[in-house]
This record gives C-alpha cells, sequence and structure tokens, in this order.
C-alpha cells in the first residue's frame, strides 16, 4: 500500500516538475528514500527502452541556421561553451543526483561521453567550465590530439576546479591571454574565489584581425546578486581592455569582435542578466540579496551608491581608469603591456611591481553601473533550459556582439516542457547536469 501511494506520489512531481520537494522526502525517510530508488530506476529503464535517449535529444535540440549575405570576405568558426561538472563538486554534492543512476556518475563513464561530444561538435573554440585540475591532463592529452591548444584558470585557493578555453592550431594563433580573479583582499563584495578567462585570437588566414573570447563561471548563491555583479563587473573591465582597438569618428571607443560565454547562474529575469544585454543598470536602490526593488521585500538593505570600492580603479563604465589615463596619453592607442596598470590583485603577479602607482580622478559612487559591450544573446529565448536548479532553467550563455561578428547557426536549447522526459542528469547519453551551448559565427572582413 505504501509503495502504491509513493507512485502516485512519484507521478505527481513527476508531471508537476517538483522533484526536489521529493528529493528532500527521500532524504529524510530510508524507506521513501529506498523507494524513489527502485523508482527512479525502472523510470530510466523505461525511459530508455521505450524510445532512444540520444536521438530523442538530437530531436529536441535541432540547428537553427541563419541568412548572412554580404559583400565582405568572411571567417567562419564554430564555438562550444560547457560545463563539464568537476567529479569532486559532483561527490561534495551527491545528493544533487539521487536520480542518477551511480554507474553514469562516475568518472571514467562521464569522461568517454564527454569526449564523444567533443568530436562530435569538433568546435574550433570550446570554452569550459568546472574542468577539474587533477583531470586536467587528460583534457589536454585527448585535446591536443584533436588538434587544440587551451588556456586554464583553477578557482582561487582551495577549489579543485577552474575554466578552460581550448582553441584548433590550424585555425586560430594566441596573441593574448588573461586570466580574471574576482577575490579581491579586503574587498567583501569581492571575496569569492570565481575566475574567468579572457583571450584575444587571431584567425591564421587573417592574422591582422582579432577576435576576443572569454569564458568565467559566476557565483552560485542565489541570494549574493551584489558579489554577482561585481563579478561580471570586474570581468567587463578585462574584456574591454583586451578588445580595445581604438577611437573611430566622433571620438567613439572601438572593439574587436567579442564572445563572452559561461555559466553565469543569471535568469533572464535578474538584474544582473539585464546589465549584461543593455549594458546599463542602476543599482543604488536595488536590494542586495536579490537586487529586486525595494517593493519586493521591503526591510531589506538597499545597495548604496558604491559597488566595489574606487581604490580597484575601475569607473562605473567598466573600464580601467589607469589605462583610460594611458590611451589618452597615446593618442588613444593600445598599450600592449597596459596590463600593468591594473590595479587588481592577482596571486601570479602579486610580487611585480605595477607601472602605476596613484589613481587619476574619475567619477565613482553614482549607484550606476555601465558597460560599451553592447552584448546579445544566442539564447535570447527566456524559455530555454540548459540545466535543473531544482527546475529547469536557463543559466548558461553565449553572448556576442554584432561588430562584424554575425551568428551563422546555434543548437536550439529545449523549453520546460520538452525537458520533461529527461529524469535525471547526468544520464546515459549526457555527461554533465548541463547542456552544451553551440554556435557557429561568421567574422565579416572590412
Amino acid at each position: 500500500m505504501f509503495l502504491f501511494t509513493y507512485a502516485i506520489l512519484f507521478s505527481f512531481m513527476y508531471i508537476t516538475n517538483k522533484f526536489n520537494k521529493i528529493c528532500l522526502l527521500c532524504r529524510l525517510c530510508p524507506i521513501v528514500n529506498f523507494a524513489c530508488r527502485i523508482s527512479t530506476a525502472v523510470m530510466q529503464n523505461k525511459q530508455f527502452s521505450g524510445f532512444n535517449m540520444k536521438d530523442y535529444m538530437n530531436y529536441i535540440r535541432p540547428f537553427v541556421h541563419y541568412q548572412n549575405n554580404t559583400k565582405y570576405k568572411s571567417f567562419n568558426f564554430s564555438l562550444l561553451s560547457y560545463n563539464v561538472l568537476a567529479q569532486e563538486l559532483l561527490e561534495k554534492n551527491a545528493f544533487l543526483y539521487d536520480w542518477s543512476d551511480v554507474r553514469v556518475l562516475e568518472w571514467n563513464y562521464r569522461r568517454q561521453l564527454l569526449l564523444n561530444e567533443i568530436k562530435r561538435f569538433n568546435a574550433d573554440i570550446i570554452c569550459f567550465q568546472e574542468v577539474q585540475e587533477s583531470h586536467l591532463s587528460w583534457f589536454f592529452k585527448k585535446l591536443s590530439d584533436l588538434g587544440y591548444n587551451g588556456v586554464y584558470k583553477k578557482r582561487t585557493n582551495a577549489h579543485s576546479d577552474g575554466c578552460a578555453i581550448y582553441y584548433k592550431n590550424d585555425k586560430f594563433t594566441l596573441k593574448e591571454k588573461v586570466t580574471v580573479e574576482y577575490n579581491q583582499p579586503g574587498v567583501n563584495v569581492l571575496d569569492r574565489d570565481n575566475v574567468g578567462i579572457v583571450l584575444r585570437l587571431s584567425p591564421r588566414q587573417y592574422d591582422e584581425e582579432n577576435i576576443i573570447v572569454s569564458t568565467t563561471h559566476i557565483l552560485y548563491n542565489k541570494k549574493r546578486h551584489d558579489i554577482k555583479l561585481a563579478q561580471v563587473h570586474l570581468l567587463l573591465a578585462e574584456i574591454e581592455r583586451v578588445s580595445y582597438k581604438g577611437v573611430g569618428d566622433r571620438n567613439i571607443p572601438e572593439y574587436y569582435p567579442i564572445i563572452l560565454t559561461g555559466d553565469f547562474n543569471l535568469e533572464p529575469n535578474t538584474a544582473v542578466y539585464d546589465f549584461l544585454i543593455n549594458g546599463a543598470l542602476y543599482y543604488s536602490n536595488l536590494q542586495k540579496p536579490t537586487l529586486w526593488s525595494q517593493n519586493n521585500q521591503s526591510g531589506r538593505s538597499d545597495m548604496g551608491n558604491e559597488l566595489i570600492p574606487k581604490s580597484l580603479g575601475i569607473t562605473e563604465y567598466s573600464q580601467h581608469s589607469d589605462i583610460l589615463e594611458l590611451r589618452k596619453n597615446n593618442n588613444n592607442k593600445r598599450q600592449i603591456n597596459d596590463g600593468l596598470y591594473s590595479k587588481l590583485y592577482h596571486s601570479e603577479r602579486k610580487n611585480e611591481q605595477l607601472l602605476s602607482s596613484s589613481l587619476p580622478e574619475f567619477k565613482s559612487g553614482t549607484g550606476n553601473v555601465y558597460h560599451n559591450l553592447k552584448f546579445s544573446s544566442v539564447y535570447n529565448n527566456n524559455k530555454s533550459c540548459s540545466t535543473y536548479h531544482d527546475r529547469w532553467t536557463i543559466v548558461d550563455y553565449i553572448f556576442y556582439t554584432n561588430n562584424n561578428l554575425k551568428l551563422r547557426t546555434l543548437m536550439k536549447l529545449p523549453n520546460v516542457a520538452e525537458c520533461q522526459p529527461i529524469l535525471a542528469m547526468p544520464n546515459k547519453v549526457s555527461p554533465s547536469d548541463h547542456l552544451p551551448l553551440f554556435a557557429k559565427f561568421s567574422y565579416q572582413i572590412k
């Protein structure tokens, strides 16, 4: 009788997408936990025997193509962005994967699926999040055999995973690499160990051209959107520095094409996502935990007028103040060693002498934050899903700038209804708890 009642409850939870509530019941009651695992195994076996899950995933994730007629020469390339789920994080948070068959959670099983996916996509650029440091030699060996070179940045302090960007050697030359650490000593809103990478890549057939590729993994904590905003603000300052070309007509800054990817732990209805897309955010009266307006949660403290301290040297326009001064003194041209003028702390250069000792005057403490990079999102459908966080949602993105960079193809993300047959991730065909993002671009050479 109990198992019959549980089966009804399980079916209801499955249909209504409320697994998080029943998972709590599983952890509190051993009998329910046992029944849960039996039901999960039965459902998964039925899931994979009733139809081919691999075919189903391909069905709900078709390629969408766009027409891009142009009179200019074009350089075409593809990009994959993927949170691959670090094994240590999986094992530390095993309760999140109660619905997965334990066999598919083993690294030896997952890494073979992951390698198969990498080969299938055959992307020219790959951006990874949650690459475990102890697995780095495996990644580099396998990807080197496939013709890739790469850059890795581990999260700071005691963490075991980080971000990586790989690119095909026969297609790109690495001109510049920057790793970004969001943990800035003495800054409360920047006290987490998340990191980012920014690369300047040059197409081998157009050596004078440059494409900026960046990836990051932003803080997960749902209650600290103030930290998320500060981390994004910091990363954009570094992207702005590396992508800067000079000034054009009417003294307007010009930038190389930019692609920014990663696990941002942001949904499309959040203030930080709006900032990325719209280039402006007035945060002064928003609440610290969520960056919602005060009338949504009265009594919470607001952000105030200063997001990060002026001592970091980053203006409200997500630019380095010292580097703006350097440009002004050099006919608005970029100096290739301008990173040495940054005031940001970095653990790998802590013994270096910075080239500037005092900050130029700049406007700060206005309660506003901006950027000039004009991003579009490859996945601009708010109903798309890339992972399961208590419910199916999207937190992974590929952003790009439209200057000379056109979207040719994307691999569609499923919506919530299409995700319902996917009982668990990782599973027998998906090695991570995130779906991979894939797009093709055309760089127009003018």
